[in-house]
């Protein structure tokens, strides 16, 4: 995966539970492309922190009877929190650049 793609992706994953679910199954193991990643321990820390996420909201939408649309539930409990998680984590990718971020 390249960074652009990979940088697509990331920004894309929070819209959604099973964007978000490929997004961090595509990541998990982009710590061993030394070209693409900054920190490698900080990139399993982050990643770890992904994969929380969609192992509750993946359980959720299952003890709900995996419903077709689940978005509303998505947008409430985890969208914000997945939005963060993955900006951090593509700031570990080499060339990134957070413009959507404001600074302090």
């Amino acid at each position: 995966m390249y960074a652009a793609q990979l940088i697509a992706q990331g920004e894309k994953a929070s819209q959604g539970l099973f964007l978000w679910s490929q997004f961090v199954a595509d990541t998990e193991f982009l710590y061993e492309h030394t070209a693409l990643v900054t920190d490698v321990e900080a990139w399993k820390q982050q990643w770890f922190e992904l994969e929380v996420i969609n192992a509750l909201a993946l359980a959720e939408w299952e003890e709900q009877g995996k419903p077709q649309d689940w978005s509303a539930c998505w947008r409430k409990e985890y969208q914000q929190e997945a939005a963060e998680l993955a900006q951090k984590l593509l700031g570990l990718v080499k060339g990134f650049s957070n413009s959507l971020t404001p600074t302090t």
